[in-house]
């Protein structure tokens, strides 16, 4: 089942980049771009909205708010800036023909790379199996240990800690490189309160206590995500419905992060 999740991956990528190369070069730098902006932006403000409805709307919300938010956050912002771009340039440049078609294979992959990323971090927030499709966790790196999801959480974090930085004197970055910046995920744990907070199967923490071993935390994450296996951490029942449950105090964190 894990290869074929991985080769269903290599797939939707592939077809994806073969669909974007059709709008030529120029049509598909702008898809690439469109992709890009609408991911940071969904990226950006899901937590805030998903806490807003699950204030608002009652449990039902629970375990939907942040995949809801995250794709309509998403879809909305890359139809608006999709129309705002064919209306600002509704006419192909013409390149060079070397220029030409290896522009739009760069752009074509690059757009569907990341379109790709994006929406396996979306299943990531589903109410589904902690393993999603039996296989993806937060330590799988799909596909074929390349991480996409994790990348694009590192990439992520890093426009927050950067180019679009916000100071906040309260802010705490336990690993000093971000200072006192908003910086998105500081404690590079994301992937571990999804897969906590998916409601059904096993987890990490249930093939720990069956293997006998004491609870480490498999985070100690890098930022983005990144493994630091060994570092320890204690641990409590994850988080069901999502992590804006939580946020809005509706249900509980895992206290010993």
């Amino acid at each position: 089942m894990e290869i074929v999740v991985h080769l269903g991956i290599v797939v939707v990528v592939l077809g994806l980049t073969y669909t974007v190369m059709s709008e030529g070069l120029w049509g598909a730098a702008l898809v690439f771009f469109n992709v890009l902006f609408a991911s940071v932006i969904a990226f950006n403000f899901y937590q805030p909205l998903a806490t807003l409805i699950t204030e608002n709307a009652g449990s039902w919300s629970y375990g939907y708010a942040d995949l809801v938010c995250l794709l309509v956050l998403f879809l909305v912002t890359f139809v608006v800036l999709r129309v705002t771009t064919d209306s600002l340039g509704p006419t192909m440049i013409r390149f060079p023909m070397p220029v030409f078609h290896a522009g739009r294979i760069v752009f074509g992959l690059a757009a569907a790379t990341v379109a790709t990323s994006f929406m396996i971090l979306v299943f990531h927030t589903a109410p589904v199996d902690k393993k999603i499709f039996n296989v993806v966790g937060f330590e799988t790196r799909p596909p074929f240990g390349m991480g996409f999801d994790h990348r694009y959480l590192a990439f992520f974090q890093h426009t927050t800690g950067y180019p679009f930085s916000t100071y906040d004197e309260t802010a705490m970055d336990p690993f000093g490189e971000f200072e006192n910046k908003r910086v998105f995920d500081p404690e590079g744990r994301w992937l571990i309160d999804q897969e906590d907070a998916r409601p059904f199967g096993d987890g990490w923490r249930e093939e720990m206590a069956s293997q006998g071993g004491t609870e480490t935390s498999p985070s100690s994450t890098s930022p983005g995500g990144e493994f630091q296996p060994g570092m320890p951490g204690a641990g409590g029942p994850g988080i069901p419905g999502g992590t804006a449950g939580a946020a809005s105090g509706l249900a509980p964190t895992n206290p010993g992060f």
